[in-house]
């Protein structure tokens, strides 16, 4: 779930009984992504090497995963399971745009398929308006 403000909740409810934990959808696209062309994978999972911390001026925040190749990618993974506020949210996705332009990179997102009964890449598209930055990929899984 996505907290809103004072407390106004945006559902993340994946359109399955049992949407994929954070750690399960971090471990789908670690093992994903070289499939798809993608080199010099970091993981934030037990047993890889973890993404570098990204310090922002008010924050610093690890991202889910990281590619080097075929240039930097940072990747935030938005679980099913859990809750997260609009504020952290837009803290993360922020920051790691930030970091993907200053790196030449790009800033993607992991999103479950539906969320709330919509389809969760248009989601991820109100959110990213909402807070102000641009997603190079949104991956819905």
């Amino acid at each position: 779930m996505i907290e809103e403000g004072q407390g106004e909740v945006l559902d993340l409810e994946s359109g399955t009984r049992r949407g994929l934990s954070r750690e399960g959808a971090i471990r789908l696209m670690a093992e994903a992504l070289p499939l798809a062309g993608y080199g010099g994978i970091r993981a934030d999972l037990p047993g890889w090497e973890a993404p570098e911390v990204i310090h922002g001026a008010m924050k610093d925040h690890r991202p889910s995963l990281f590619c080097q190749s075929p240039r930097p990618i940072f990747l935030d993974v938005v679980a099913a399971q859990g809750s997260l506020t609009l504020e952290e949210l837009a803290s993360r996705w922020q920051l790691f745009a930030s970091a993907a332009e200053l790196t030449r990179g790009e800033f993607h997102v992991v999103v479950p398929r539906w969320v709330a009964g919509r389809d969760g890449r248009g989601v991820a598209k109100q959110i990213a308006d909402l807070v102000g930055v641009r997603i190079g990929y949104i991956w819905a899984i």
